[in-house]
Order: C-alpha cells, then sequence, then structure tokens
C-alpha cells in the first residue's frame, strides 16, 4: 500500500467521521429544540422530526462507514494487497493451484467485509434520496397551501370591493 492510498484514505476517514459527528449533534439539538417548540403546526412538526431521525440515522451510518474504512485500512488492505501479488506471480509462471485454506478464508472475509460496506453505503444513499424526496414534497405542499391562501385572500378582497362599489343594500 502506496503513501499516496494511506493518505487518502486517511483524509477520507477523518472526513467521514467529520461529518457524521457534525451531523449527528446538529439532528440531536433539532430533535431537542423540536420537542421544545408548542406552537409549531402538527404537519410542519411530523416533517421536521421524520427529516431530523433520517439524517440521525445517516449521520450514524457515515459513522460506521468511517470507522469500517479505518479498519480496512489497517487491516484488511496489507493482506489483500500481498495476496493479490502473490497471485499475479502465480498467474505469471503459469501455475494455477487453488488458494490455502487460510487463503481462501481471508478473500472471503474481505469480499464480505466490502459486500457489507456497500450495502452500508447503498442504505446512505437511500436515505438521501428519501429525504430529499421528502423535502421536496413537504415543500410542494406549503407552496400549493400559499397559493391556495393568496387566492383566498384575493378573493375576500374582491369581494369586499365589489360591496363597497355596489353600495350598501
Amino acid at each position: 500500500m502506496g503513501w499516496s492510498q494511506i493518505l487518502f484514505g486517511a483524509v477520507l476517514v477523518l472526513v467521514l467521521l467529520f461529518v457524521a459527528v457534525l451531523y449527528t449533534v446538529r439532528q440531536v439539538v433539532a430533535l431537542r429544540r423540536l420537542r421544545a417548540a408548542e406552537e409549531m403546526a402538527l404537519e410542519e412538526r411530523a416533517y421536521l422530526h421524520g427529516r431530523a431521525w433520517r439524517r440521525l440515522v445517516t449521520s450514524l451510518l457515515l459513522f460506521l462507514l468511517g470507522i469500517m474504512l479505518a479498519g480496512a485500512l489497517l487491516y484488511l488492505e496489507t493482506p489483500a494487497q500481498q495476496l493479490a501479488e502473490e497471485q499475479a506471480a502465480k498467474q505469471q509462471q503459469g501455475d494455477t493451484t487453488p488458494l490455502a485454506p487460510e487463503q481462501r478464508k481471508f478473500a472471503r472475509l474481505y469480499a464480505w467485509f466490502w459486500i457489507f460496506f456497500l450495502l452500508i453505503l447503498m442504505v446512505v444513499v437511500f436515505l438521501a434520496a428519501l429525504d430529499y424526496w421528502a423535502t421536496r414534497c413537504y415543500g410542494i405542499r406549503q407552496h400549493r397551501k400559499i397559493i391556495d391562501d393568496r387566492r383566498a385572500m384575493i378573493e375576500r378582497e374582491v369581494s369586499r370591493l365589489r360591496q363597497e362599489r355596489n353600495g350598501p343594500s
């Protein structure tokens, strides 16, 4: 494993952990504020509560991804690189012997680790998409509500102006 890979991996781990901790704290604060806000509309409270929980779960999963990536860099990448180099050397020599049992066990562990990592990453992307969709739907509902309120206000004003123009009955 080269220095550039180590440096890039360390930076990625630090960024993941920083973002995860930052957003975890922000969502916990948001949930506490939401609990204290009593005059808020029920629909807005439900939206903000769901958003905070989605983002909190996403932050915790990002933290888990950061820890997993750090573990992979520390414990899995060097043996995996050695195994890959050994297999490449065997193939160049024309040797087709299968992996030794401990090598096969490590290869399975390595594969399952990255499958699990990618599944967690997929859940993070799914939660981000769900959060985007929920925000979009909430925004559309609020926009329609504003349009309906404005339309009702204009209709009341038109009715009032007509009554003033026609005079008292």
